[in-house]
């Protein structure tokens, strides 16, 4: 097995941070020392800077030696290898590794007391050699920790990138399930104004455009901006409101001051295409959207909460209502809100009156 001895790119957390840990395990040890000291009333001061040098020393050892630890984690994580050979593997580089430590700090101890008091103790002594034992079977247990939290590490990363990978393929389902007939819809709208308007056929490629850019500069952000949600969601109200002309009014209630906040990508969409699709498409009638996200105190959520609604008329005798929360749209956008927020959210779609459709979502805000 090859040790790359230097090669810290690959921990699991940064060499910083190792650094910070052994220092704080220090502390915790050097004021453990101290109070037992105090305790058995020794009758010799207690020195802190040579306790300090030792434990502080002994710790940051383990920073020096991480690359070689994180060995053992990678050793543990293969699964070309047999379990036989991958124990036999652990124990022996564990128990090589743990000596090793001990024989560096014991004889870096040994040097502080030399330059303290002017005495070397022999390597190979009787006392020397039994520390050395004592020392490494506590390196050994030392190392252990070392190497479970490494795998703590690791498995949380992996976890978190296999919910990201799994958020991005939704988001991903959700974009293919969007282009497809609503570019199919926009296009042929557009062939069917060439000759009749050709200003507001030019206006639909323009805001299209626009709309497919933002899919494209956006497509592998997981959070965004309401500013860009916003404009994409714009974007996409206004090739409709060409395509239904006066069928249907558009009003925005947005706060300035939430427009920096950050919400899931597209979180927002397909309310707003339900709100078109049952709301507008089936009636003959005028429809109205109302969209408006504000910020306000949610009792439930108990903080202040971003809260991102949409209101659609309903024309009950043009059209067939559908059961509430069932449809896919609506299941994604709470799956969706699972995965960001856990249990941290409401989601809320229901009739107003007969004739009036809110859905509501409400979330805690993340700048």
């Amino acid at each position: 097995m090859a040790f790359h001895f230097l090669n810290y790119k690959n921990l699991p957390i940064s060499v910083k941070k190792i650094v910070l840990t052994a220092l704080a395990v220090s502390v915790f040890f050097i004021l453990k020392a101290y109070t037992n000291h105090l305790v058995n009333q020794f009758n010799y001061p207690f020195s802190w800077l040579l306790i300090s040098l030792k434990i502080s020393i002994a710790y940051l050892l383990w920073v020096v030696l991480t690359p070689l630890v994180y060995s053992m984690v990678n050793i543990l994580q293969d699964n070309s290898i047999t379990i036989f050979y991958k124990t036999l593997k652990i124990i022996i580089g564990c128990i090589v590794l743990a000596v090793f430590h001990q024989i560096l700090s014991s004889r870096i101890d040994d040097f502080i007391n030399y330059l303290n008091n002017g005495y070397m103790k022999s390597f190979l002594g009787r006392n020397s050699v039994t520390v050395l034992v004592v020392g490494s079977f506590s390196s050994f247990i030392e190392l252990l920790v070392i190497i479970a939290s490494f795998l703590a590490l690791d498995y949380q990363k992996k976890y978190i990138r296999n919910q990201k990978e799994l958020i991005a393929a939704q988001l991903n389902a959700l974009r293919m399930q969007l282009q497809p007939h609503f570019l199919f819809n926009t296009l042929h709208s557009i062939a069917a104004m060439i000759d009749i308007d050709t200003k507001n056929a030019q206006k639909m490629l323009s805001k299209l455009g626009g709309l497919l850019r933002n899919v494209l500069e956006y497509d592998a952000e997981q959070m965004v901006m309401v500013a860009d949600e916003l404009n994409f969601i714009k974007n996409y109200l206004d090739l409709e409101q060409v395509r239904y002309q006066d069928r249907v009014t558009i009003d925005y209630d947005i706060s300035d001051d939430i427009l920096d906040v950050k919400i899931p990508n597209m979180i927002f969409q397909p309310l707003v295409e339900n709100a078109v699709k049952y709301g507008i498409m089936p009636t003959i009638d005028d429809g109205e959207i109302a969209i408006t996200i504000k910020q306000e105190h949610c009792k439930t959520l108990q903080e202040n909460a971003l809260i991102l609604q949409i209101t659609n008329t309903y024309n009950s005798k043009n059209t067939i209502e559908k059961p509430l929360g069932t449809g896919v749209g609506l299941v994604n956008i709470r799956k969706r809100l699972q995965q960001f927020y856990q249990n941290r959210f409401v989601f809320t779609s229901y009739f107003q009156t007969k004739e009036l459709y809110v859905a509501r979502i409400t979330i805690p805000i993340s700048t």
